[in-house]
């Protein structure tokens, strides 16, 4: 059997991939969008439309509508950055955003709203103004969403750039005894606090005793390479071997060389440090 051909080139990772972390902005776009939309031509006054039991399903359909298209337009985001990378593949990225990030949610918007209309016995088309005077707005909207995220991308980019080159430590300083050593991060495999003290483990399983706090470290450090965990350790990228899930939504991380547990990584922690490692 012949091995169909996708009209795409062969997407590969991108290793320059960046994390968002704009769950609540989502949120607040969202409803946001959903309110304007329900008020958008009417007549009454604003505060009016808060005693209409009618302006709430109206609110909460759109909201349900709003959120699904965000979602859709971050997720294609997401995947996009991953595997078609804005300064890699330039054009073949524009290309992609413009279709799958504002001419998708176009129809799927499109669609849902159908659907709505529907409930109530109308035809989006024949019965309703949706197509002359809402459908503009909200293309113009899912177009300025996709524009934010090219912006993001591009800020988060600069300031990477600018951490990289900005004084990130290249050693620290270990205590072994009177000694005290240079020691290359790129060596390092974990820094963990225990007993009021910080002790930083190598990819080769030597340990050592260092001055800096935890929060120093993350200031001093690469984000790139290093990533607070938990309060209690900073793990390096190359000495993560796998996660796994564990109870009430925390991450088991198995390292290099191997701890007597796995190290947990908090619940709070766990989303990003996801991304984190989705490179």
């Amino acid at each position: 059997m012949e091995e169909k051909q996708s009209f795409l080139p062969a997407a590969r990772p991108a290793h320059s991939a960046v994390g968002y972390n704009d769950l609540y902005f989502r949120l607040i776009i969202g409803v946001m969008g959903a309110l304007f939309i329900s008020l958008y031509g009417t007549m009454e006054g604003f505060w009016e439309h808060f005693l209409m039991p009618a302006f709430y399903v109206e609110f909460f359909s759109s909201l349900l509508i709003t959120l699904v298209i965000i979602e859709f337009i971050y997720r294609t985001t997401v995947y996009l950055d991953k595997y078609y990378d804005w300064q890699q593949r330039p054009i073949i990225r524009l290309c992609l955003q413009f279709f799958l990030g504002v001419m998708v949610p176009g129809v799927i918007d499109f669609i849902l709203a159908a659907v709505y209309f529907k409930v109530y016995g109308l035809n989006i088309i024949e019965d309703t103004y949706y197509v002359a005077y809402a459908l503009p707005l909200i293309m113009a909207m899912i177009f300025i969403f996709n524009l934010y995220y090219v912006c993001h991308y591009f800020f988060l980019k600069l300031r990477s750039v600018q951490h990289a080159g900005n004084g990130k430590k290249q050693t620290i300083l270990v205590q072994k005894g009177t000694k005290n050593i240079p020691l290359p991060v790129v060596q390092i495999s974990y820094i963990e606090r225990s007993n009021r003290h910080n002790f930083l483990t190598t990819l080769s399983g030597e340990s050592y005793l260092i001055s800096y706090s935890l929060e120093e470290l993350e200031d001093l450090l690469d984000p790139r390479l290093f990533f607070r965990v938990n309060r209690q350790v900073l793990v390096h990228f190359a000495s993560c071997r796998h996660f796994e899930l564990g109870e009430h939504g925390k991450l088991l991380l198995y390292l290099k060389p191997a701890t007597d547990t796995p190290i947990v990584v908090s619940q709070k922690r766990a989303k990003r440090f996801k991304e984190w490692m989705d490179r």
